[in-house]
Protein backbone atom coordinates (compact mmCIF):
# COMPACT_ATOMS: atom_id res chain seq x y z
CA UNK A 1 0.00 0.00 0.00
CA UNK A 2 1.08 3.63 -0.65
CA UNK A 3 1.45 6.12 1.85
CA UNK A 4 -1.80 8.15 -0.32
CA UNK A 5 -4.68 9.30 1.98
CA UNK A 6 -7.25 9.18 -0.63
CA UNK A 7 -10.44 12.37 -0.02
CA UNK A 8 -13.15 12.71 -1.22
CA UNK A 9 -14.35 16.17 -1.42
CA UNK A 10 -17.73 17.50 -2.65
CA UNK A 11 -17.66 21.25 -1.09
CA UNK A 12 -19.81 20.39 1.79
CA UNK A 13 -19.04 20.72 5.25
CA UNK A 14 -18.61 17.51 5.60
CA UNK A 15 -16.15 16.98 3.10
CA UNK A 16 -14.34 19.93 4.37
CA UNK A 17 -14.19 18.65 7.62
CA UNK A 18 -12.77 15.10 6.04
CA UNK A 19 -9.93 16.33 4.40
CA UNK A 20 -8.87 18.28 7.40
CA UNK A 21 -8.99 15.11 9.79
CA UNK A 22 -7.10 13.68 6.47
CA UNK A 23 -4.49 16.38 6.01
CA UNK A 24 -3.56 15.80 9.89
CA UNK A 25 -3.25 12.10 9.50
CA UNK A 26 -1.08 12.61 6.70
CA UNK A 27 0.60 15.11 8.87
CA UNK A 28 1.48 12.78 11.48
CA UNK A 29 2.44 9.67 9.21
CA UNK A 30 3.83 11.61 6.47
CA UNK A 31 1.74 10.22 3.94
CA UNK A 32 0.21 12.10 0.91
CA UNK A 33 -3.01 13.56 0.34
CA UNK A 34 -5.11 12.99 -2.82
CA UNK A 35 -8.13 14.97 -3.17
CA UNK A 36 -11.18 13.11 -5.14
CA UNK A 37 -13.79 15.29 -6.71
CA UNK A 38 -16.91 13.25 -8.82
CA UNK A 39 -18.96 15.73 -11.00
CA UNK A 40 -21.86 14.51 -12.85
CA UNK A 41 -21.29 11.61 -15.51
CA UNK A 42 -23.83 13.21 -17.63
CA UNK A 43 -23.44 14.95 -21.03
CA UNK A 44 -20.56 14.25 -23.08
CA UNK A 45 -16.87 12.49 -21.24
CA UNK A 46 -14.11 14.51 -21.57
CA UNK A 47 -11.00 12.80 -20.62
CA UNK A 48 -8.83 15.87 -20.55
CA UNK A 49 -9.37 19.98 -21.48
CA UNK A 50 -10.68 20.04 -24.84
CA UNK A 51 -10.22 23.31 -25.96
CA UNK A 52 -14.10 25.27 -27.48
CA UNK A 53 -15.54 22.67 -24.68
CA UNK A 54 -16.87 24.23 -21.51
CA UNK A 55 -18.75 22.02 -19.01
CA UNK A 56 -20.07 24.33 -15.87
CA UNK A 57 -20.37 20.91 -13.87
CA UNK A 58 -16.69 20.54 -13.62
CA UNK A 59 -15.60 23.69 -13.65
CA UNK A 60 -18.31 24.10 -9.97
CA UNK A 61 -16.66 20.64 -9.14
CA UNK A 62 -13.48 22.30 -9.50
CA UNK A 63 -13.96 25.61 -8.27
CA UNK A 64 -15.91 23.34 -4.88
CA UNK A 65 -12.59 21.18 -4.70
CA UNK A 66 -10.28 24.18 -4.51
CA UNK A 67 -12.44 26.24 -1.70
CA UNK A 68 -12.49 22.98 0.11
CA UNK A 69 -8.45 22.32 -0.12
CA UNK A 70 -8.16 26.06 0.71
CA UNK A 71 -10.48 25.99 4.09
CA UNK A 72 -8.84 22.74 5.43
CA UNK A 73 -5.37 23.77 5.18
CA UNK A 74 -3.81 24.79 8.13
CA UNK A 75 0.01 25.49 9.39
CA UNK A 76 0.33 22.14 10.88
CA UNK A 77 -0.91 20.49 7.34
CA UNK A 78 1.28 23.05 4.76
CA UNK A 79 4.05 20.49 4.58
CA UNK A 80 1.17 17.47 3.25
CA UNK A 81 1.83 17.19 -0.35
CA UNK A 82 -1.57 17.47 -1.76
CA UNK A 83 -2.83 16.30 -5.20
CA UNK A 84 -6.33 17.24 -6.75
CA UNK A 85 -8.02 14.76 -9.12
CA UNK A 86 -11.58 15.52 -10.84
CA UNK A 87 -13.44 12.57 -12.37
CA UNK A 88 -16.46 12.03 -14.42
CA UNK A 89 -17.45 9.26 -12.35
CA UNK A 90 -20.37 8.37 -9.80
CA UNK A 91 -18.83 9.09 -6.43
CA UNK A 92 -18.26 5.73 -5.23
CA UNK A 93 -16.79 4.49 -8.63
CA UNK A 94 -14.07 7.17 -8.92
CA UNK A 95 -13.32 7.00 -4.86
CA UNK A 96 -12.92 2.98 -5.26
CA UNK A 97 -10.93 3.69 -7.99
CA UNK A 98 -8.56 6.03 -6.91
CA UNK A 99 -8.18 4.30 -3.62
CA UNK A 100 -7.03 0.96 -4.42
CA UNK A 101 -3.90 0.14 -3.04
CA UNK A 102 -3.74 3.26 -0.97
CA UNK A 103 -3.31 3.92 2.73
CA UNK A 104 -6.70 4.88 3.64
CA UNK A 105 -10.51 6.41 1.70
CA UNK A 106 -11.99 9.20 3.79
CA UNK A 107 -15.66 10.66 3.34
CA UNK A 108 -17.62 13.00 5.47
CA UNK A 109 -21.04 12.11 7.10
CA UNK A 110 -23.28 14.39 9.12
CA UNK A 111 -26.80 14.34 10.21
CA UNK A 112 -29.58 15.26 7.79
CA UNK A 113 -30.59 13.23 4.64
CA UNK A 114 -28.15 14.36 2.18
CA UNK A 115 -25.40 13.44 4.88
CA UNK A 116 -27.13 10.00 5.59
CA UNK A 117 -26.20 9.61 1.78
CA UNK A 118 -22.53 10.19 2.65
CA UNK A 119 -22.47 7.44 4.61
CA UNK A 120 -24.24 5.33 2.46
CA UNK A 121 -21.38 6.45 -0.13
CA UNK A 122 -19.08 5.36 2.62
CA UNK A 123 -20.26 1.70 2.66
CA UNK A 124 -20.69 1.24 -1.09
CA UNK A 125 -16.56 2.10 -1.35
CA UNK A 126 -15.78 -0.52 2.03
CA UNK A 127 -17.57 -3.25 -0.43
CA UNK A 128 -14.73 -1.66 -3.74
CA UNK A 129 -11.67 -1.13 -1.93
CA UNK A 130 -8.83 -2.79 -0.16
CA UNK A 131 -8.08 -0.05 2.45
CA UNK A 132 -9.94 1.45 5.33
CA UNK A 133 -12.32 3.90 5.08
CA UNK A 134 -12.39 7.04 7.69
CA UNK A 135 -15.77 8.39 7.85
CA UNK A 136 -15.45 11.82 9.59
CA UNK A 137 -18.56 13.03 11.38
CA UNK A 138 -19.19 16.83 10.35
CA UNK A 139 -20.65 18.42 13.28
CA UNK A 140 -19.06 16.36 16.28
CA UNK A 141 -15.46 15.90 14.79
CA UNK A 142 -15.68 12.03 15.63
CA UNK A 143 -14.13 9.59 13.08
CA UNK A 144 -14.44 5.54 12.32
CA UNK A 145 -12.61 3.88 10.56
CA UNK A 146 -14.02 0.72 9.19
CA UNK A 147 -12.12 -2.16 7.51
CA UNK A 148 -12.39 -3.06 4.01
CA UNK A 149 -15.43 -5.32 3.11
CA UNK A 150 -13.45 -6.60 -0.01
CA UNK A 151 -10.80 -8.19 2.17
CA UNK A 152 -13.12 -9.84 3.95
CA UNK A 153 -14.67 -11.36 0.86
CA UNK A 154 -11.45 -12.59 -0.20
CA UNK A 155 -9.93 -13.97 2.80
Amino acid sequence: MSGTVVVGVDGSWASVRALRWALAEAADHDYQVEVVTAWPHTGPVFVREVPGHHSDARERARTAQHRAIREARSPATDAVAVSAVLENARPEEALSLRARGRRMLVVGAGVDHVEQARTELAERCRERVDCPVAVVAAEAGETEVLEPLLARTRG
